[in-house]
């Protein structure tokens, strides 16, 4: 179960809180009076079972859901605070997302997400690494880079769609079948389908999430993603019908991009004097680059995230976060010397996400979950090893 730090549920006034069964009633001094506070564990059970009822007719929830996830994890919030989600940070999210995606799958050529005809997210995520591919670029955060204004009108035309779309819809369960609900995550009163960009500027493109809702997505985010890409590899497969039967879907689809970040390997190499980043044994000619803070749950490519490591430690670590001081370690970097390794490569640093991503990630890990240190060596999280975190973060 998720257990809160009473860091995080207390206030300088001495706020009691009782948990009850959809929230905890917060009790702050002054004259605001009772501050409700949302149970992590019930949000996270109330968006489960509205993806999880009736059939869904793409990917498209799915991805703006995990997209909205991993913007709380880099943005931490108060227990009981709103947070402003721009349109177009979800837009860049869910094109990292289907950037892996838009590549051929075997013989079955390129993956369908999507019911309806004409074109599709995926389809616009396509054109982009086509056109990145044709300059040698391997990841959308160098396309961002190299082409700024062909991304900016992207990223634009995508958080239309997730403004017409999902963001309409995902108060609704199922594909969309009239039914009872309640817009418990944010004011979804002014979404529809044919949404024009005129209301996008209206409303600064942008949505609000309620009070405490931040938070407990953060906090169930590392629960909710696992059964995400469960559902995601099922649409998938539904989708597709027979052309998809294979094991290594889920790789494929939610894979972080090795052969891209591989690239970086050398210049990370003499950045760290030829040594492992995190057994500091030297390092021969099988290079891994490692996501420190793992691509599963924040998908963060910048070389703020990125290090030269041994194949033992690579694969002992795998998707688990690490101890605190490896964080503290490669948050520690110079940033200068982070901008000569990516210079050629156009390659971005994003020290900012990562910090927040670490802030956000840790925070709503329980205390005791298991941090890895070294092959076959795990720390247990003590949350007040955090304090460190938030300073980078401040």
């Amino acid at each position: 179960m998720l257990t809160a730090h009473p860091d995080h549920l207390t206030s300088r006034a001495g706020r009691r809180c009782v948990e009850r069964r959809h929230h905890v009633d917060c009790t702050a001094g002054g004259e605001d009076g009772p501050v409700p506070v949302l149970d992590p564990l019930d949000v996270g059970a109330r968006v489960a079972e509205l993806l999880a009822t009736g059939r869904r007719v793409s990917t498209y929830k799915l991805a703006t859901l995990d997209a909205l996830l991993q913007h709380c994890l880099e943005h931490p919030a108060a227990p009981d605070a709103a947070l402003t989600v721009p349109l177009e940070d979800l837009a860049d999210r869910v094109i990292d997302l289907y950037w892996p995606q838009v590549r051929p799958f075997s013989a079955a050529g390129v993956l369908r997400q999507n019911e309806q005809p004409g074109r599709s997210i995926p389809d616009r995520v396509l054109e982009l690494r086509t056109a990145a591919e044709v300059q040698g670029l391997r990841a959308p955060a160098q396309l961002r880079l190299a082409e700024p204004a062909r991304v900016a009108r992207a990223r634009r035309d995508i958080a239309k769609v997730l403004a017409q779309q999902p963001l309409t819809a995902l108060h609704t369960p199922g594909s969309g079948r009239a039914a009872p609900t309640e817009a418990f995550l944010y004011d979804d009163s002014w979404l529809h389908k044919k949404l024009t960009t005129a209301d996008l500027d209206a409303h600064s493109w942008r949505i609000e999430l309620r009070p405490g809702v931040a938070h407990a997505l953060a906090r169930v985010a590392g629960l909710l993603q696992p059964v995400l890409q469960r559902w995601w590899i099922d649409d998938i497969a539904r989708l597709n019908a027979a052309a998809v039967d294979a094991p290594d879907l889920h790789g494929f689809l939610f894979g972080a991009a090795r052969a891209a970040v591989a690239t970086l390997a050398p210049g990370l190499t003499d950045l760290q004097a030829g040594r492992c980043f995190y057994c500091r044994g030297r390092l021969g000619e099988d290079v891994h680059v490692d996501h420190v803070l793992p691509w599963s749950r924040v998908a963060i490519d910048g070389l703020a995230n990125l290090v030269a490591v041994d194949a033992r430690c690579n694969l002992a670590k795998s998707a688990t976060l690490p101890a605190v001081d490896h964080v503290e370690a490669v948050l520690a970097r110079p940033v200068a010397a982070l901008e000569d390794v990516g210079r050629v490569q156009r390659w971005p640093v994003e020290r900012p996400r990562v910090v927040g991503a670490a802030v956000g990630l840790y925070r709503g890990s329980p205390t005791g979950t298991p941090l890895w240190r070294a092959p076959g060596v795990h720390d247990l999280l003590d949350h007040r090893q955090l304090a460190r975190l938030a300073d980078h973060h401040a």
